[in-house]
């Protein structure tokens, strides 16, 4: 077993970017919102805290050597982002393996989390994938806290897979936005809408993916954008229907997040809704909207509809207090902009 500890002098964040001055040779982006949540995520990035990250790494010697520095490397980044949300001196424990090993994984999930957050066999469940697509399945996931309390993040990724592949360059990102909204709910993510908990991990994630130029970043988006359009869950009218999507916000309010937040709609309809508040209002608002919703995790309950009476309405008060605006207001406009983004994908 190799472990690397994260108590190391951190390695330059090292960004290279095209100008926020579009030119007649560079891909644009759907809106100007668009841009601006760009922009404002290289900004964002290029403000990243020094502070040494507290991360130890339980790395499985039979992953590539290509993935493991990649998965140390966008950890201590992330971490260094996230310092607002998360503070680096938080204690975090990271396991990785190659998919056609991920017993690896599994074994330490089994010893390290208690067994209450194992109930739902959702590793299991993993496990067996794993053994039925060791050369296709890659993921990631962030299920708590160990037994010791410090937080727990797993990575698994095939051996032979390419390392310039946007999904799996978002993945790491993704599931280290989870590890700062567990912190800032001490655990609970029931305060979150699914659109709201995974939404952000996916903007975050994607944004990551394609922080190298305007090129790559596009290129990501659209990746992004075609997940959701593979699904084909809506008919072509839908799709182009601002009411369609402010509909589709408004029964997500009642959703049950302990059953229904997996579906890819929640993770890229969410990830424009948080191009949106991030090109619109920049991350201090976002970031205070999330502390703000620390109030609603009372209200909120396990999550269940059965505290939608107090958690709709909680939910509401932290996000018209960080954005001066309702939910209900805000979803018109959010749904406006992903038949904007939608139509741009078209267009590829």
């Amino acid at each position: 077993m190799r472990k690397v500890l994260a108590f190391i002098i951190a390695t330059t964040i090292c960004l290279s970017s095209s100008s926020t001055g579009a030119q007649a040779s560079t891909p644009s982006l759907a809106s100007p919102t668009s841009e601006r949540a760009r922009t404002n995520f290289l900004s964002f990035m290029s403000h990243a805290s020094r502070a040494t990250p507290n991360a130890t790494f339980t790395i499985d010697p039979l992953l590539k050597k290509v993935y493991s520095d990649q998965i140390v490397a966008d950890i201590r980044t992330n971490v260094r982002m996230w310092t607002n949300l998360r503070s680096a001196s938080k204690p975090m424990d990271v396991y990785a393996a190659p998919t056609q090993h991920f017993q690896f994984v599994y074994n330490y999930m089994k010893q390290v989390l208690p067994a209450q957050q194992l109930e739902s066999g959702w590793l299991d469940a993993k496990a067996e994938r794993a053994r039925l697509e060791p050369t296709g399945f890659f993921g990631g996931g962030a299920p708590g806290d160990a037994k010791n309390g410090n937080a727990v993040l797993m990575v698994y990724v095939p051996n032979g897979r390419p390392t310039n592949d946007d999904h799996w360059n978002s993945l790491t990102s993704h599931e280290y936005v989870h590890i700062a909204q567990r912190s800032v709910f001490n655990g609970s993510m029931a305060a979150m809408q699914c659109w709201v908990r995974e939404g952000q991990a996916n903007f975050i994630g994607w944004s990551y993916a394609g922080r190298a130029s305007k090129s790559a970043y596009v290129h990501a988006w659209k990746s992004q954008l075609q997940d959701l359009e593979n699904e084909r869950k809506y008919s072509p009218q839908q799709r182009l229907s601002t009411k369609y999507w402010e509909n589709w916000f408004i029964t997500n309010e009642t959703q049950d997040i302990t059953k229904d937040c997996d579906p890819t709609q929640n993770y890229v309809t969410g990830a424009m809704a948080f191009q949106y508040l991030y090109g619109t209002y920049g991350y201090e608002k976002v970031n205070a909207f999330i502390l703000g919703l620390t109030a609603a995790v009372a209200p909120c309950g396990d999550g269940t509809p059965k505290f939608s009476n107090t958690c709709i309405p909680a939910r509401n008060t932290a996000f018209e207090k960080a954005f001066g605006v309702s939910l209900r207001d805000v979803y018109p406009r959010i749904a406006a902009h992903i038949v904007r983004e939608l139509k741009w994908f078209t267009n590829k």
